[in-house]
């Protein structure tokens, strides 16, 4: 009881929501994200790794009608040849909810203040269509597979024609570097480091942790203390990566 007192100084839930939720839900997993100071003390990270920068690409339509609907997908590229995309969903202030397909994931995402069900059905996507369709040698839509096709089509608006997934293009990339948090210096779950450049040349730093549901409470206060202990200043407010990209691509294209 006293981590999830605790932890609810650090992560204030949404009205309705409290930490014994969270511990008691259905989801695979939980992840903590904090935006942290771009100009603020460095995080200890794991040295000696060579770090790859992955390039992530909102595949959407032009007008970007799946993001409209709070359906994201996103293609990466996590490395040489290898890439992957994760059909995703998101619903706000629900610790219970849909499950997706069979080999679907729920993971609850929580931000102070705010907390995401995410469902996501990923798949690893073969080099050669990836690069043919990043290329513009083919069309995206070919980077599903058929069961991400299937139940994209249930998330979408009743009417929505069938043809809607033939416009879809990519957009960005989001170019994103991620540092491993020694277990060490943490202790609960998996903590990472994130920096992220979008095309505008915006930059964020975010630190996350992944944890089992019943670990939340105390991955939260170990996060606190991980901050205070390092000096590790947290930015202003917090918006999702996904929810910046958009909008800078809406600005973009109002621009035009």
């Amino acid at each position: 009881m006293g981590d999830r007192r605790a932890a609810a100084e650090v992560f204030p839930l949404p009205d309705g929501i409290d930490w014994h939720g969270v511990v008691g839900s259905d989801a695979d997993s939980v992840e903590l994200k904090m935006l942290l100071a771009l100009d603020g003390a460095p995080v200890p990270t794991e040295t000696g790794r060579r770090r790859y920068a992955r390039r992530v690409y909102l595949l959407d339509t032009p007008e970007l009608d799946l993001c409209g609907v709070g359906v994201h997908v996103r293609v990466r590229r996590r490395g040489p040849r290898r890439f992957d995309l994760v059909v995703r969903v998101r619903d706000r202030d629900r610790v219970t909810g849909r499950r997706g397909p069979q080999d679907a994931r729920v993971e609850l995402d929580v931000l102070p203040g705010n907390l995401l069900r995410t469902t996501e059905l990923r798949r690893t996507v073969d080099p050669d269509t990836a690069v043919a369709c990043l290329d513009d040698a083919a069309p995206p839509v070919r980077l599903l597979s058929d069961s991400q096709r299937r139940w994209l089509r249930t998330l979408l608006p009743e009417g929505t024609p069938e043809t809607v997934l033939d416009e879809l293009v990519l957009h960005g990339p989001l170019t994103t570097r991620r540092y491993r948090v020694p277990r060490a210096r943490f202790g609960v779950g998996r903590a990472f480091l994130e920096h992220c450049r979008y095309p505008s040349g915006l930059e964020l730093r975010e630190l996350s942790v992944k944890c089992r549901p019943a670990d939340a409470p105390r991955a939260a206060v170990a996060l606190a203390r991980f901050l205070a202990d390092h000096r590790i200043e947290v930015a202003r407010g917090h918006r999702t990566k996904t929810a910046l990209w958009i909008e800078e691509i809406r600005e973009r294209q109002g621009a035009v």
